[in-house]
């Protein structure tokens, strides 16, 4: 029995010393080195209040669970295990974020206000200037620059390139390029492109939409598996302690440490192949604009 304790307190020894390392390892590395004085613990609480609130909280109830469940059990493994996927698991469920869809949502906005002002007789230029205010929350700091750099005597084409760098996404390249092209041809053909390239956006979106929805299908079934599982083996540990009771062994708990890695090593798989690829941008500045900018 005391080789069995010896065993789990260095698993669980092992794998704490492999979060903390990792902990540090993320840790930017100027803050590391200009507090050299600094210990362990203060960088791993460092570490930690930079996480999330939504992860701290998730870290700190799996602890709380872990603790409770040693205390039921007597299984050390539990203290590590527990918290761990409390803080790993909700982070690779979690939905992807949205970024790329609301700048789409945006730059379709924010074209068809152009094309509106441009269908009264201004220039495209003239249009982005007049609207820059009523375009959606994330494009208006990006049109003051732009607006900004034109006033300051940029050409048209470097001011857009701009506005490219600062949204730095491959959809909104394919929006500004058209918008560069509409802007050099002028008059009522720039109306029509933009409104072409309104209607395109709008096809994209409801796509990426329905892309969206289907990505995370397989994200629900696994959190439903994963909450089903958790109950389950909630219960088994309060009902069923003697058809557990092998798992109270060194090398139970060694399976169990096995169990879990295996299981985030699906996620982890799982979360990689439902991620939406980006896209290579096709509006790169070139080297001599970068200098001049």
């Amino acid at each position: 029995m005391g080789m069995n304790t010896a065993i789990v307190a260095l698993l669980g020894s092992l794998l704490v010393g492999g979060v903390i390392m990792v902990g540090v390892g993320v840790a930017p590395i100027h803050q590391l080195s200009t507090t050299p004085s600094t210990s362990m613990w203060t960088t791993v609480d460092k570490w930690f209040s930079r996480l999330p609130r939504r992860s701290r909280v998730h870290g700190l109830t799996g602890l709380g669970i872990g603790v409770a469940g040693y205390l039921v059990t007597g299984w050390a493994v539990l203290l590590v295990i527990v918290p761990v996927l409390a803080l790993v698991v909700p982070a690779l469920l979690a939905d992807p974020p949205r970024r790329d869809l609301d700048a789409m949502r945006a730059m379709e906005r924010w074209v068809r206000v152009v094309s509106g002002s441009a269908s009264t007789g201004k220039s495209v230029i003239d249009a982005i200037r007049a609207t820059r205010r009523q375009a959606p929350e994330i494009l208006v700091e990006p049109l003051t620059r732009v607006v900004a750099r034109l006033d300051a005597r940029w050409d048209t084409r470097s001011a857009l390139q701009g506005l490219a760098d600062d949204l730095n996404s491959a959809d909104a390249d394919q929006v500004i390029a058209a918008i560069m092209m509409a802007a050099e041809r002028g008059g009522t053909g720039a109306t029509s492109t933009l409104d072409a390239l309104a209607s395109s956006l709008q096809e994209r979106i409801r796509a990426a939409r329905e892309i969206r929805v289907e990505r995370a299908k397989p994200r629900v079934v696994v959190r439903q598996v994963s909450i089903i599982i958790g109950v389950v083996l909630a219960g088994a540990l309060i009902l069923g302690r003697e058809y557990l009771a092998p798992y109270r062994t060194g090398v139970g708990q060694m399976l169990l440490c096995c169990y879990a890695g295996l299981y985030l090593i699906g996620l982890i798989a799982l979360y990689r192949r439902s991620k939406p690829r980006r896209r290579a941008r096709i509006l790169l500045r070139r080297e001599e604009e970068a200098d001049y900018g």
